[in-house]
């Protein structure tokens, strides 16, 4: 797969290995204080999660002016040491701030790419279920139909159980929830309608798509439930359970991003000369970090301000679903 040969490259690398090791170890304290609440968890976590967000910072400006594996080992280690002392100094500065803005920003970049890549996922592991159902000459028509209408009728379900579960708690943020399903549906009437006109033009059958509509509807509630969860929910009292599938999901997909980084570091390179593979990547692992740290630190932010980006969010998962979904219908082809 191609994440995994990213991701060779990336622990191929100490640095990368050492910063993956602190913010798992990070995320992992996030989901110990959520079972047992203390100062010091508490403060291990600004501690370790500030320092590592300080370190990527300093890390990214300098990739900027420098290749990161360039960096003598030694100067490494002086830049943590200074960002441990940073973190006692500024944390309040950073993890603690009044303004919802500064907050929203990075949360929002951080969802962006991940439902990007997430996105991704859906449609890679879609096509690759078709693809080898394909290569059975001798069944792929009766098994490609088995599975067009397997996971259809699984999609129509879940879909309806969804929406019956949200229309029977009618407050003003669940309506908004349904219409933005409602909207994902008529985007996958729009992808139907596709894949029937080029079953029509070209005799070529789409098959994945219903896996597809599935995986996609999954991973959107997950993103509903994770954010307004934990954006309305677990404020006064974080769920060790949603924090512990929150970091299981998270993991995932952080690791399979850095690893489509690292794959595509020539394209990016070639694409964007002015950017260092090391910069996004940074980039991203800034985001993230900030967002997981910041988890364990109260904030109130405007219901309004949430229902926003809530919606926002969704329109941009819906636009990927619906641009790229129509170039892959378009341009997938199956190899025998």
């Amino acid at each position: 797969m191609k994440f995994i040969s990213g991701l060779k490259g990336v622990f191929k690398k100490p640095l990368y290995v050492f910063i993956i090791s602190v913010f798992t170890l990070t995320w992992i304290l996030i989901i110990v204080n959520s079972y047992y609440s203390s100062v010091i968890l508490g403060l291990s976590v600004l501690i370790l999660g500030g320092s590592l967000l300080y370190f990527a910072m300093i890390l990214f400006l300098i990739s900027f002016i420098k290749p990161i594996g360039h960096l003598n080992k030694w100067f490494l280690f002086i830049i943590y040491v200074i960002t441990i002392f940073l973190t006692f100094i500024l944390n309040r500065l950073v993890f603690f701030m009044t303004s919802e803005l500064f907050f929203i920003i990075p949360l929002t970049i951080n969802q962006f790419f991940t439902a990007f890549f997430a996105f991704k996922i859906c449609m890679n592991s879609s096509t690759k279920v078709d693809d080898y159902l394909y290569k059975k000459k001798k069944s792929r028509i009766l098994t490609r139909l088995i599975e067009f209408s397997f996971f259809f009728l699984l999609n129509l379900w879940f879909s309806i159980i969804t929406l019956r579960f949200f229309s029977n708690t009618p407050t003003p943020l669940f309506l908004v929830v349904i219409r933005i399903l409602q909207i994902l549906f008529w985007v996958n009437v729009s992808l139907m309608v596709i894949v029937f006109l080029r079953l029509i033009v070209t005799k070529k059958f789409s098959a994945y798509i219903s896996l597809f509509f599935l995986l996609t509807l999954i991973y959107a509630l997950y993103i509903l439930f994770d954010y307004l969860y934990g954006a309305f929910f677990s404020s006064a009292s974080v769920d060790p359970t949603y924090v512990l599938i929150s970091f299981i999901v998270d993991w995932f997909l952080f690791i399979y991003i850095l690893g489509i980084v690292f794959y595509r570091a020539g394209y990016i390179q070639t694409k964007l000369k002015f950017l260092k593979v090391d910069t996004v990547a940074l980039f991203l692992i800034i985001m993230k970090i900030y967002v997981q740290v910041s988890k364990i630190v109260p904030k109130t932010v405007a219901e309004e301000m949430q229902i926003l980006q809530a919606g926002g969010l969704f329109i941009i998962f819906v636009f990927f679903n619906l641009l790229f979904g129509v170039y892959s219908i378009l341009a997938h082809k199956q190899k025998e």
